[in-house]
């Protein structure tokens, strides 16, 4: 039997973990229901998980995963989430270690603050007696395999969709006219800004332009609203959840372009597998999936928190639309080479056979 140990796994791994276990040899996979991020949870529908109790302390900064410890010791080989703050992860680490059996990482290369951090030296120890490293990036994998030689890297850059589900979606370009926002609506993730950057633009576009936000979290209220007050419900769309491929390929299609108004996350690959270009805040802590972004060609930046660029960067994109649609084959093609469900898969893969 091979092991993957996850803290959840939430819907947009559905795929990703789908793919593995029906093809590799014996997978199983150990999950719990919640995230760190309580906006973060396990879709229940994900296929061959042994569901486990996750155990948060210290204002949910620190996990215990109560795993089946003796399955996890006599499986083949394990992969384990890289998370120092995960009490399970030294257990199951060190005593797969003593037992002389493989344990992969799989997590970012380095921490937030990067490969200079002080808790660099800890997590290179870890590094050093995996078995392997699983890095979300190729990117990361390059520079890991420059600071440790011997060690056996792979990457499996996150992916939501396989290659045949990653490409637009055609209609009118008369009907290409919104923008969209897709993700958690977490303080984080900035939505307000963007509504109050949008609301500031309206009067300079056309009134059919309606921006569309498509997601849920504890931001989803006070979005809610500012929309009634300002009376923009006939130009703000807040839809709440929504995870079927093929209303999110028709919002997407009808969209000149997707904004990440905060740090961007895995939506990135799901704008520009459909062939929709970003918008980007600039200096933000942003995830490992802005590696996709290629300026001028598949997205654009704005200033960090300025909701003034912001609204003109938007206006920007409305005014040369016709050239983003022209692109948006090209976009979905580069997109597609990196971040599909079977380029990512492809490391589990080959360590499972």
């Amino acid at each position: 039997m091979n092991i993957i140990i996850q803290t959840c796994v939430p819907s947009y791994r559905l795929n990703f973990f789908n793919f593995i276990t029906s093809n590799s040899k014996s997978v199983k996979i150990i999950a719990g229901k919640f995230f760190y991020s309580k906006s973060i949870v396990s879709d229940p529908s994900t296929k061959s998980v042994i569901w486990v109790k996750n155990y948060f302390f210290f204002k949910r900064k620190i996990l215990f995963q109560n795993i089946p410890f003796f399955k996890v010791l006599k499986a083949d080989n394990v992969v384990i989430e890289f998370n120092l703050n995960n009490i399970t992860f030294y257990i199951v680490f060190f005593l797969r270690v003593l037992l002389n059996k493989p344990v992969y990482l799989w997590g970012h290369a380095w921490s937030r603050k990067g490969p200079k951090s002080k808790s660099e030296y800890l997590r290179k120890y870890f590094k050093k007696k995996s078995t392997g490293y699983i890095t979300y990036t190729l990117k990361q994998q390059k520079e890991l395999e420059s600071q440790i030689s011997s060690l056996k890297t792979f990457a499996a850059p996150n992916a939501i969709y396989f290659k045949e589900e990653m490409s637009p979606k055609h209609v009118d370009q008369n009907d290409i006219l919104n923008f969209i926002y897709v993700g958690r609506l977490v303080e984080e993730k900035k939505i307000s800004l963007l509504v109050k950057s949008f609301h500031n633009i309206i009067d300079n576009l056309p009134i059919i332009v309606k921006l569309i936000i498509i997601g849920a979290g504890p931001e989803f209220d006070s979005i809610k609203h500012y929309i009634e007050l300002n009376n923009l419900k006939n130009r703000v769309e807040l839809l709440g959840e929504i995870s079927n491929y093929n209303d999110l390929r028709d919002y997407y299609s009808k969209s000149i372009a997707s904004i990440s108004p905060g740090y961007v996350g895995l939506s990135i690959t799901q704008s520009l597998g459909f062939g929709v270009p970003m918008l980007i805040s600039r200096t933000e802590k942003h995830s490992p999936e802005i590696e996709a972004s290629i300026e001028g060609f598949n997205s654009i930046f704005f200033e960090t928190d300025n909701q003034t660029d912001l609204g003109e960067k938007l206006l920007a994109f409305f005014l040369n639309k016709e050239k983003w649609i022209q692109n948006r084959n090209q976009i979905s093609e580069k997109c597609k080479e990196q971040y599909s469900i079977e380029r990512m898969t492809s490391p589990f893969i080959s360590i499972f056979k």
